[in-house]
């Protein structure tokens, strides 16, 4: 399971990311009860990237 299927409301890869991928993003961090404020990115790619920093390694 990768780490965005592991935390409920993550649409960084689905969703409606498609739209405006040119404007900052909120990135919000889930501490298992609730997401709470992490910072901002300032395109959609960049906070893909943060993501994947975040997501733990899945090759064993």
């Amino acid at each position: 399971m990768t780490f965005a299927e592991q935390v409920p409301g993550l649409t960084l890869h689905g969703g409606a990311g498609h739209l405006r991928p040119d404007e900052p993003r909120a990135l919000e961090e889930w501490d298992g009860f609730t997401f709470i404020p992490a910072g901002t990115a300032p395109d959609l790619a960049a906070a893909q990237r943060w993501v994947n920093e975040l997501a733990p390694d899945e090759s064993g």
